[in-house]
């Protein structure tokens, strides 16, 4: 039995983990899950509707309850999952709208937006990581989900004094991608991924332990981008020849910066937009099927993939028995010519508590050097984050390989961070 905090329970990600957390429960029989939201009708509609579907689908019973009080979620809790967006889409527009007026790509995890993000995230974390200290199990675990995933676990590992995992959830939307190539069920794949996150390269792939690397290379060597079903999908088999590794599809904002700028410019609204009017729909669909004795929400906000990770990480915990993750995690040599302390997402091997990084060696000469550029980046956002400092953000902006003009840089801060405070 474990007592399970989930901090943006209200969010629109939930009925994914609760789900989840149904087709596992006989690893959590008997645990309890108790959501946290400051938004009182998200937290309530998204309770029942957990409720709901755990009464529907769960082989073994899990109790839920709720809070909108954050010590009181976090007392007594063995896991502590962080999945919320502080500042909203609101604040996420925003992220993705300035950038783009000063010639750089807008993006809530990448260059300006994902500090602007970060800027906001890592302090609502660390008082997270503060309450888990003062009433948190012993040996709890935090997992998370927040955003930037890179720049907040580092800010945790270094400031947060409590047991820390990052979470994303992109290799697994990654592998049913190859999985489309090849014809072969997601489930019964892994990959060999490092970098660091959103920066990310495959270099193996398996199919039921078989190495199926050289075929899934030649497959995107013969495909043409405009056979590509969506733009989503793009940059990966776009990118590939240039690596010869298989990129994370986040590398089009680097290596096809212009036309990802160029495309936004077109669309005329940023993603943010988008989701808030796909959202209406959804949101309804969660109320309308929050008490159902079936409950059916509309996807398009939640995915298994995202619930699946989470779960299967700590039930992997509770047993003990060894398993096989990507995770956010120091880097402590799985990565040669990384400081041990950078934040890298590698395989990595689980056993209970207990983080067995896979030997990656070094990177390829084509790719080191952004890596390297990137962990930097994240080491000064992360400690200006964390200590408000205006100075520390500017060099954190100019660090980023996507800013290259200090004026810019500045004006850029002003707007997207306004409370910094001055060095």
């Amino acid at each position: 039995m474990a007592r399970i905090a989930i901090i943006g329970g209200g969010s629109a990600y939930m009925p994914g983990l609760a789900f989840s957390f149904a087709r596992e429960s006989p690893r959590f029989a008997g645990s309890t899950l108790v959501l946290h939201d400051i938004d009182p009708d998200a937290l309530d509609v998204q309770s029942r509707l957990t409720g709901s579907i755990l009464r529907a689908h769960a082989a073994a019973p899990l109790e839920v309850t709720s809070t909108g009080d954050l010590q009181r979620a976090l007392d007594g809790a063995d896991f502590v999952l962080t999945s919320f967006r502080p500042g909203g889409l609101e604040a996420r527009h925003r992220d993705e709208s300035i950038p783009p007026e000063y010639g750089v790509v807008g993006q809530e995890t990448t260059g300006p937006g994902g500090l602007a993000m970060a800027m906001r995230s890592i302090p609502a974390v660390l008082e997270i990581a503060a309450g888990m200290r003062r009433g948190a199990a012993a040996g709890a675990l935090l997992l998370n989900y927040t955003n930037p995933v890179q720049l907040v676990t580092d800010a945790l590992v270094r400031h947060g004094g409590v047991n820390a995992i990052g979470l994303c959830d992109q290799h697994g939307g990654e592998i049913a991608f190859l999985a489309g190539l090849l014809g072969a069920d997601p489930h019964d794949m892994e990959t060999d991924i490092w970098g660091t996150n959103h920066l990310t390269w495959t270099c193996a792939v398996r199919v039921r332990g078989e190495d199926v690397t050289g075929l899934v290379f030649e497959l995107l060597e013969a495909l043409d981008p405009a056979d590509v079903d969506s733009d989503y999908w793009v940059p990966v088999v776009r990118l590939f020849p240039l690596y010869g590794l298989i990129p994370s599809r986040y590398l089009g904002y680097y290596a096809m910066h212009d036309e990802m700028l160029e495309r936004y410019r077109r669309s005329g609204r940023t993603r943010a937009q988008e989701i808030m009017a796909e959202l209406p729909p959804i949101l309804a669909s969660y109320r309308e099927q929050a008490d159902s004795d079936d409950p059916r929400p509309l996807g398009g906000r939640f995915s298994a993939e995202h619930g699946d990770f989470a779960v299967g990480v700590m039930a992997a915990v509770l047993s003990g028995e060894p398993r096989r993750f990507v995770l956010n995690v120091p880097n402590r040599g799985a990565i040669d010519g990384l400081p041990d302390d950078a934040i890298v997402e590698v395989p990595c091997t689980l056993r209970g508590l207990d983080i067995e990084r896979h030997r990656m060696g070094p990177m390829p000469e084509q790719v080191a050097g952004l890596v390297l550029q990137l962990t930097a980046h994240a080491r000064l956002a992360s400690e200006a984050a964390v200590t408000g400092d205006r100075q520390l953000a500017l060099r954190a902006l100019m660090a980023h390989p996507l800013v290259n003009d200090i004026t810019a840089a500045e004006e850029m801060l002003d707007r997207l961070i306004p409370d910094a405070a001055p060095a």
